[in-house]
């Protein structure tokens, strides 16, 4: 049930709202109703509406929308004189709170979507030893169907010379928003690479590049150069950090990546 407000100086409106009987059936609580601007701010402050219906006078409208101003979120429903139109008018603050609550649901699974498969890879640049079937069966269940498997793919190692010093010293947010800030840098500006970044610590991070289109394994390899070029640049412009890349590696697929992770994993 979706919960309203109504701010109303006219009586008549109130009595409307309050001996309206089909506000269940049309998916609200019986609204709330405040008198004149000042109770109905205190009743914002204080409480979680969905959607708020206001008429006022001229000047009790003005102090009511100042601050309504700063709740951009708040559906603002056209307030009605007679049954039929609030009928109406409730109807499609329904259909406009069903679609936002839809594709914030929406949002909410792709983001987590997106967590989980950024985690397979990380799993990867880890040294996760699966074979094909596992790594065939992760990336059906995520639904990565802008990359594949087959297709070459490149990793590469680096480090940030001045990492603790500049967390310790320079940046003072934090760690965790600093990571946040390098995977913004190492993660995006690529319409051709996917990128996953794997922070082990501030002196040894990894690079994952899968290629979001057919290209050969030295293509990637190139492709994963410039990018690391143009995320020097931008950690000089913005943090003043170098990096220090150690080796940047190309395999002919995601399955090469894994077999060797299990060669390694077996000695």
């Amino acid at each position: 049930m979706y919960k309203l407000l109504l701010v109303s100086d006219k009586e008549e409106v109130r009595q409307l709202y309050a001996g309206f009987s089909e506000w269940e059936n049309l998916g609200f609580e019986r609204p709330a109703v405040a008198a004149n601007a000042q109770d109905g701010i205190a009743l914002l402050k204080e409480n979680r509406f969905d959607a708020v219906s206001s008429l006022l006078s001229v000047g009790e409208g003005k102090k009511f929308f100042a601050y309504l101003s700063r709740r951009p979120e708040m559906l603002g429903m056209e307030t009605a004189r007679d049954e039929a139109r609030l009928r109406r008018e409730i109807s499609s603050a329904r259909r406009t709170l069903s679609s936002k609550d839809a594709s914030r649901q929406m949002k909410q699974v792709d983001d987590l979507t997106r967590a989980m498969q950024g985690e397979f890879f990380c799993d990867l640049l880890r040294g996760a030893a699966y074979d094909a079937a596992r790594i065939d069966d992760r990336m059906r269940s995520l639904k990565m169907r802008t990359v594949s498997a087959e297709r070459a793919t490149a990793m590469a190692s680096f480090r940030l010379p001045q990492g603790d010093y500049f967390l310790a010293e320079v940046w003072r947010y934090g760690r965790e928003r600093l990571e946040n800030a390098l995977k913004n840098i190492f993660e995006n500006g690529d319409s051709r690479m996917y990128f996953v970044l794997l922070i082990i610590n501030p002196h040894h991070m990894r690079l994952l590049g899968v290629p979001r289109e057919e290209m050969t394994r030295q293509e990637v390899a190139e492709q994963m150069k410039m990018h690391l070029s143009r995320c020097q640049a931008s950690l000089e412009a913005y943090f003043e950090l170098t990096l220090d890349i150690k080796r940047v590696v190309s395999y002919d697929s995601l399955y090469a990546l894994g077999r060797e992770n299990a060669l390694r994993t077996a000695h």
